[in-house]
């Protein structure tokens, strides 16, 4: 199993994203190769068909299909304030963060439950 976190630079819920994915891998006790991707240029973001930050994908499959956006106070002020961040990641940042839905609420990153039933998923898929 393969678990790649796209996301983009300076994001808290891209930082707290790598933790719970970690955490979730540790507590279901799975081994798998976590590679992270930071997405800074249109470039990068092509090639990896990003969508926005912060994204999840097992095995090349996104672990919610369907994105949504909203503001994020965070990322506004990065967007806002930071001298040291490219382009492509200021735009990013205007445009909105990813938002996540799991069990009837909304989250600006994806739950640690979310993360562990998609890993509980992939694996249960696979062994049949």
């Amino acid at each position: 199993m393969k678990i790649q976190l796209l996301y983009i630079l300076d994001c808290p819920w891209c930082i707290k994203t790598k933790k719970l994915i970690r955490k979730s891998l540790e507590e279901l006790r799975v081994d798998a190769e976590v590679e992270e991707t930071l997405i800074d240029t249109d470039e990068k973001a092509k090639k990896y068909d990003f969508v926005s930050s912060p994204t999840i994908r097992i095995d090349g499959k996104d672990i919610q299909e369907e994105v949504n956006k909203d503001e994020c106070l965070p990322c506004k002020e990065l967007a806002e304030q930071s001298k040291g961040e490219t382009e492509f990641v200021k735009q990013e940042c205007r445009c909105g963060c990813r938002t996540y839905f799991y069990k009837g609420k909304q989250y600006p990153y994806p739950p640690k439950e979310m993360i562990k039933d998609a890993i509980k998923k992939f694996l249960f898929s696979n062994s049949q």
